[in-house]
């Protein structure tokens, strides 16, 4: 069977050198098709997984063909620019105003992002199963961090492009369980039901195998397996989710054996992934400069005026997390000072230069187990004094000293209307958690409230806003795939 697009035939990289055991992302291996004999052992199995990590951070390379990780388009600008927080200093490109169509330029990244991670992870799983020269914990181990990678890229699909809040819903993903070949490419989509049972299957049969720690902070663990749950389950609603996610949470800060920073300033400024306040990091290539051209160079997608106003005068994170570009930026200098994110850089703004953390990145951090937890608490009816506590926990790491705020919110509605304006304020820029709270603000069971949500963003209007439309490319190619709404 021939077709025009043979789409998600992932490769991911087999090394044509002699290789350490030592997995690590920060190498440019050759490129081989993951869908062939290339699992013989332990050397080659941790080859090929760390291909899966390597679409994990959503490495390539940027415009100059110079090998970088590229997490920040997908997991950063894109759901923060949703969330309102982040403008594009280019113009109105349909994604602040949430406008977006299924031919909008960067619609389709988070989809491709998705399919190729779960295809990599799908390829690796296929060939290490009949290889029998590994060792059994170590095999065991590889196949757990292979099913976390498929229940992220899947989870990543059903947020961004699934009607995740209605679990009766048709419009769930397409659910690839194998690798993708010609034969298997043009699948319909799977219920929204049936895609939270493939995500949490996977999750489920990770956690009790990932160690408490990895070798390295850009390597999953127990703990990011269990915060992936609470993220799905929190945004699932369904009856028992939201103890599940009290209980996920709750156990991740007791035993995970991770600790908050005096100053969340510290983990993104001066420690970066020596931070006991990291779950999981995504690790740039030593020569990249992607980000911080991004960001520190062009100015390209400086805060909105609407963030700068939800974290408000007295709120600490107003001095670092973005500061006024003093004309260092392109698009700052051309067209009058703009909010430059600087959660990540600490140099000067007029005149910037590449600072040794500007590049890293941040899937998983403890803090969200404290919220995910406090919100859950709200939405269950649960012991308001105890999400009391969580939240000026965080907020307090954060420097902030006045939880007047907090203390007077008497109602589950208001507390968890705090706890969101938290989350979107404390994942800015970062891992798409803000965009998932904003849409949970107000809501009664899973059923989205745009009037609230509006509240924060006002582009919302309609509850189809909240996902994304399925890119054109799919509906082209793919004749089994139904338009989103």
């Amino acid at each position: 069977m021939k077709h025009k697009n043979i789409k998600y035939i992932l490769v991911v990289f087999a090394a044509s050198f002699l290789w350490s055991c030592k997995k690590e992302l920060n190498v440019y291996p050759t490129t081989k098709e993951v869908d062939g004999n290339v699992i013989v052992d332990t050397k080659s199995a941790t080859t090929v997984l760390n291909g899966v990590y390597y679409r994990f951070a959503n490495a390539g390379v940027d415009n100059n063909l110079v090998p970088s990780v590229l997490w920040t388009n997908v997991n950063e600008i894109f759901p923060s620019e949703m969330t309102g927080s982040l403008t594009n200093s280019s113009g109105d490109d349909g994604v602040y105003s949430l406008t977006l169509n299924s031919k909008t330029t960067g619609v389709d990244g988070i989809w491709n992002y998705g399919y190729q991670l779960v295809n990599a992870a799908n390829g690796f799983l296929k060939n290490v199963a009949p290889v029998t020269t590994i060792p059994t914990a170590t095999k065991n181990q590889m196949i757990a961090e292979a099913k976390f990678l498929r229940a992220f890229g899947d989870a990543e699909l059903l947020l961004y492009y699934g009607q995740y809040y209605d679990p009766s819903s048709k419009y769930g993903i397409i659910l690839r369980d194998e690798f993708v070949t010609a034969d298997n490419i043009n699948l319909p989509r799977s219920t929204v039901a049936q895609t939270y049972t493939a995500i949490l299957s996977d999750l489920d049969a990770a956690i009790p195998v990932l160690p408490l720690a990895n070798t390295t902070a850009y390597y999953t663990n127990s703990s990011a397996a269990k915060l992936l749950e609470a993220r799905v389950l929190i945004n699932r609603g369904a009856a028992g989710d939201y103890a599940k996610v009290i209980s996920l949470t709750s156990d991740v800060i007791a035993n995970g054996g991770f600790a908050l920073e005096d100053s969340v300033k510290d983990v993104f400024l001066t420690n970066g992934f020596t931070s006991k306040e990291v779950i999981l990091g995504v690790q740039p290539f030593a020569t990249e400069t992607y980000k911080f051209q991004q960001n520190q160079y062009y100015g390209q997608y400086p805060a909105s005026d609407s963030f700068v106003s939800l974290v408000g005068p007295t709120d600490g994170r107003n001095q670092w997390v973005f500061r006024t570009d003093n004309g260092g930026t392109v698009y700052g200098g051309a067209y009058g000072p703009l909010n430059e994110i600087t959660k990540y850089y600490s140099g000067a703004t007029a005149t910037p230069v590449q600072t040794p953390l500007s590049e890293n990145c941040y899937a998983f951090r403890l803090t969200e187990a404290y919220l995910l937890e406090a919100e859950a608490i709200t939405l269950s009816g649960g012991d308001l004094p105890t999400a009391r506590t969580l939240l000026k926990t965080i907020e307090a790491h954060a420097g902030i000293k006045d939880f007047s705020d907090v203390d007077a919110a008497t109602t589950a509605t208001q507390l968890q209307a705090l706890v969101v304006k938290e989350e979107i304020k404390n994942f800015f820029s970062e891992n798409g958690a803000d965009w998932f709270a904003l849409r949970r603000l107000g809501i009664s069971g899973s059923t989205p409230n745009i009037t609230a949500i509006a509240t924060i963003q006002p582009a919302v209007t309609s509850v189809n806003q909240l996902i994304l439309p399925i890119p054109n490319s799919e509906i082209i190619t793919n004749s089994n795939v139904i338009p989103n709404p």
